[in-house]
């Protein structure tokens, strides 16, 4: 398992790309099949209230895939392969998620988490779950490959 980020201080200099077009040459000389990657939608925080298969479904006008990270894995040949609905499931006492948010979560429903996918949510019992959904896409090995 690898996983790929970026500092936010050095964004949109093209280490990602770069980044992933190294996974996908190694891919070529030693993955026959390809690699198949979880992506993590860099915009879908903007958008926590929406279902994961409709963000990932939206385009732009151009007609290109709305969110920047999946569109590169798009446009670099890979293939939407679904979407992993609980891809990451944190679960800690609600007393552990207000340390953390530094304010209070007083009662049960959905609550928002800076940065998350999909708000946080807190149960009767006393815990809240964090379930992050992302997007699996397959990238080819071989023939057109880079």
């Amino acid at each position: 398992m690898l996983s790929v980020s970026v500092d936010p201080a050095h964004r949109a200099a093209g280490h990602a790309e770069r980044l992933l077009t190294e996974v996908r040459q190694r891919a070529a000389r030693h993955a026959p099949r390809g690699v198949i990657i979880p992506v993590r939608p860099t915009r879908k925080p903007l958008y926590p209230l929406i279902p994961i298969d409709e963000y990932a479904a939206w385009k732009r006008p151009d007609g290109r895939c709305f969110d920047p990270w999946l569109r590169t894995h798009l446009e670099l040949g890979a293939r939407r392969l679904g979407i992993a609905r609980a891809s990451l499931v944190i679960r800690q006492p609600v007393s552990r998620w207000a340390e953390f948010l530094g304010h209070p979560l007083p009662g049960p429903g959905d609550h928002p988490l800076p940065g998350a996918l999909v708000p946080l949510r807190v149960s009767a019992d006393g815990h809240g779950t964090y379930t992050e959904p992302n997007v699996w896409v397959h990238h080819p090995a071989g023939p057109g490959a880079p």
